[in-house]
């Protein structure tokens, strides 16, 4: 099929009369990108048209009905498609919600080229021809949610594009929407604020040593009045949100789970305080279940309620979300002894989920940047690949993945991380070298040799040498992080930034390059004369980006006036 030649096209896209905000988005999107690849804007018509031998059908429409193409809706449900070649039809169906957009984009992607690295830098092919072979392709996503939770992946095309449906992007009607929570986590003070009961009702507050807490406090979770008081906020939280999807019933972020009588004895006799949790979720959600059956309450099994229940199982509208914080992030859950504790606990809430008959919303919250350091070198990009792979084997349904969030945030290789995670998270079968060496070509030209060298020789290391561990709060000094390794990584990125042949490409290079200026600003003594030189040029590639944070808990303000500027 020869659907563009010399800037000309005999094709046309074709929608439905009733096409939904993504399906005349998707259309608007492919019309534009053909254009931009060909030369040929190829126009877009309704299904009322008279059919033609040559049109690209997009949704389920009159045209697609006539060619009597079985689909298999159910299979698809909101986000799957079909991408079929049909005699001279190309055919794009999928699920009205963002179906048939993901499936242009595929399209466009696996059978064009085209690729979207970040907001702002793209790969779109330029070719005289268009031209296809047979074409049989469906794919459904065996994620329902994903999330690679970094400042530049909020970008609503971006997210889209790469088949992201990410809570925190700016996604709209146009793209289909996205998971919508209510109340994202760490939410009993919102149920229950300390503040409004404590004094009347210390009762209804954690018991710690014997006494009831108000500060940094959980919330008594047998206490009946709680969970009335539980299950009328979560039905206001529903009325004022009505577009949610999720609505989350969780520990607030620090410890002290109450200790009283009817507590402990549900803890005790479940082994984990993940009993008395999934007890309180569990009531939550049957109460509000026969009125809004297609809401979901979400918890978390995170520190002290990582552990799964030995009997309680969570309710089919429950869907519980493990915390990997605990985790070491350079090797990967099945390879390392640190993570063996909480690779038998997916184990152990997977087994759950499959036991009770009617759960399989296992999700997870995982951790892609060091919390700490955020411009630390963190080599973890060979285990997202088989994490993630472990989790879906494990019927994990949903992933968030924490990376740098902070406005101007950047990290070490954001946008490199935010995209083998897009990747990974459509398809966790993606090779993770092609993605890591697609983005880089695209990103940094003719510099991208001696920052893909600089990459291998920090993943090499942990990969090595089973011993260097890295938790999400590693510092500069950490093992991998050697005068051998900086000085190597200095001169790659010495290399980098005489083949940058731009002003663009420099600026990335530059950007790459802080991770290691960090670290020799972290370890060189006070006196050292470099060490000026270096705060200089950091600062100002810092100043320049519109970099906000050094860590989760410090602003760059805070950071320059540590360093006396």
């Amino acid at each position: 099929m020869i659907i563009a030649k010399n800037c000309k096209s005999d094709y046309r896209i074709v929608i439905g009369g009733n096409a939904s905000p993504s399906e005349k988005h998707s259309a608007t999107e492919l019309q534009m990108f053909l254009k931009q690849i060909s030369g040929a804007e190829i126009p877009i018509s309704t299904d009322e048209i008279t059919p033609s031998n040559n049109e690209i059908i997009l949704g389920d429409n009159k045209h697609l009905r006539n060619l009597n193409v079985k689909i298999d809706w159910n299979k698809l449900g909101d986000e799957g498609f079909t991408i079929k070649t049909v005699d001279q039809h190309l055919v794009i169906a999928g699920g009205r919600l963002r179906g048939t957009m993901y499936g242009v984009y595929t399209f466009l992607q696996d059978y064009l080229g085209c690729r979207w690295f970040s907001s702002k830098v793209s790969h779109i092919p330029q070719k005289d021809k268009i031209e296809i072979g047979p074409i049989d392709d469906t794919q459904v996503p065996v994620l329902e949610y994903r999330e690679p939770f970094y400042t530049d992946a909020f970008d609503g095309d971006w997210s889209a594009r790469n088949k992201m449906n990410s809570t925190t992007s700016r996604l709209t009607s146009d793209h289909g929407g996205k998971i919508v929570y209510s109340h994202f986590v760490h939410t009993f003070d919102s149920l229950l604020s300390p503040r409004e009961y404590f004094v009347d009702h210390p009762e209804y507050f954690s018991e710690v040593n014997g006494k009831r807490v108000s500060e940094r406090t959980q919330l008594c979770l047998t206490n009946p009045d709680v969970l009335r008081i539980s299950i009328e906020k979560v039905r206001q939280w529903i009325k004022e949100a009505p577009e949610a999807n999720i609505y989350s019933v969780s520990q607030n972020d620090w410890h002290n789970f109450c200790e009283c009588e009817k507590c402990k004895a549900i803890d005790d006799s479940e082994g984990s305080h993940s009993g008395t949790m999934l007890w309180f979720v569990n009531q939550i959600a049957e109460a509000i279940e026969k009125d809004y059956p297609n809401k979901a309450i979400d918890t978390l099994a995170y520190q002290y309620t990582r552990k799964p229940p030995k009997s309680i199982k969570p309710k089919k509208n429950v869907i519980v979300r493990l915390c990997s914080i605990e985790c070491c992030f350079s090797h990967s859950l099945e390879e390392c002894e640190i993570n063996a504790s909480f690779k038998d606990d997916i184990e152990g809430w997977s087994n759950i989920s499959d036991l009770s008959g009617q759960n399989d919303r296992l999700y997870i919250w995982d951790y892609v940047t060091d919390f700490s350091h955020y411009i630390l070198p963190f080599p973890n990009l060979y285990v997202l690949k088989p994490n993630i792979q472990f989790f879906v084997n494990h019927g994990v349904k949903g992933i968030f993945e924490e990376g740098n969030y902070s406005s101007g945030g950047k990290g070490e290789l954001a946008e490199l991380r935010a995209y083998v995670l897009a990747k990974l998270l459509w398809n966790p079968d993606y090779d993770t070298d092609t993605a890591i060496d697609e983005f880089l070509e695209e990103y940094y030209g003719k510099a991208s040799a001696p920052i893909r060298e600089y990459i291998n020789v920090l993943h090499g290391n942990v990969m090595c040498d089973k011993s260097l561990h890295t938790n999400i709060w590693a510092n500069p000094k950490i093992g991998y992080l050697s005068e051998d390794n900086m000085k190597k990584a200095e001169e790659l990125f010495d290399k980098a930034e005489k083949l940058a042949d731009n002003d663009d490409i420099l600026a990335r290079v530059l950007v790459a390059r802080l991770p290691i200026q960090y670290v020799r600003i972290s370890n060189l003594p006070s006196d050292d004369p470099k060490k000026s030189e270096i705060i200089t040029k950091f600062v100002d590639v810092i100043n320049k980006e519109g970099i906000t944070n050094i860590s989760e808990g410090m602003s760059m303000d805070a950071y320059k006036k540590a360093l006396g500027l």
